[in-house]
């Protein structure tokens, strides 16, 4: 979904793509960062009428809607939320890392806290676009169980190469998959070896999450049990001396 033109076209087109996936028996649908809005932090302000949308199209096609929105005053949260079929937020997300080259850091305020909810016997957990180049967040919805981590972003064409590089490399250092939905094309889905299972420039990708091959990956290569994070954290308490 590129940027709307309004945000009534956005929640319109927003919802003939969830009643699209719902039909082909999709149990949860992504869409990109601010889908409603475009992201532009210059002109990031809350509107109403957006996450009450999300919730209603939820519980009307009976699909989980992952969807972001301005959030808050003033500055706002670049928010992301999970509703359920039942049409309440079950999550939120506030993004963490903001793209400082963009100007967001000027204009809103970062998050502090890890979002993950579990849905259809799946543990899912939220990161928004620029959080893909810090590892650390990932890691630790690893650690959380997480069997896909899911990335709304507005990430430009010219380096869609660097996303998916990311997007897969995310996916290896935590053993899950990663679906990644981008306003300006090349949505991607990764497996938790790293492959690619599926990308698209233009309407739905739809692809299956299995816990049972997180599993079976976690447990051929137990890179989160190999760690040696009480290690890392004396280089690093080292290094700030």
């Amino acid at each position: 979904m590129a940027p709307p033109v309004s945000v009534e076209s956005g929640l319109r087109e927003a919802e003939e793509a969830a009643a699209a996936a719902a039909a082909e028996g999709a149990d949860l649908i992504l869409f990109p960062e601010q889908f409603a809005t475009g992201w532009n932090p210059a002109t990031a302000r809350p509107d109403p009428a957006i996450l009450p949308a999300i919730c209603r199209i939820a519980a009307e096609y009976g699909i989980w809607v992952v969807g972001s929105c301005w959030r808050g005053a003033p500055p706002p949260l670049n928010l992301t939320c999970a509703a359920g079929p039942d049409g309440r937020v079950q999550a939120t997300y506030a993004k963490i890392h903001l793209f400082s080259p963009g100007g967001e850091g000027l204009t809103c305020t970062p998050g502090t806290e890890p979002a993950v909810f579990d849905a259809g016997g799946l543990r899912f957990a939220l990161a928004v676009c620029y959080d893909l180049r810090f590892p650390e967040l990932f890691v630790h919805y690893a650690a959380c169980g997480a069997d896909c981590i899911l990335v709304p972003a507005a990430w430009p064409a010219e380096r869609l190469d660097q996303w998916e590089l990311l997007l897969r490399g995310r996916a290896l250092d935590t053993e899950c998959y990663i679906a990644g939905a981008n306003a300006w094309g090349r949505s991607c889905i990764a497996g938790p070896d790293g492959s690619l299972r599926g990308k698209t420039d233009h309407g739905h990708l739809i692809g299956e999450i299995r816990k049972d091959e997180v599993l079976k990956m976690r447990a051929v290569l137990p890179v989160l049990h190999d760690r040696r994070p009480d290690l890392y954290t004396r280089w690093r308490n080292a290094c700030e001396r």
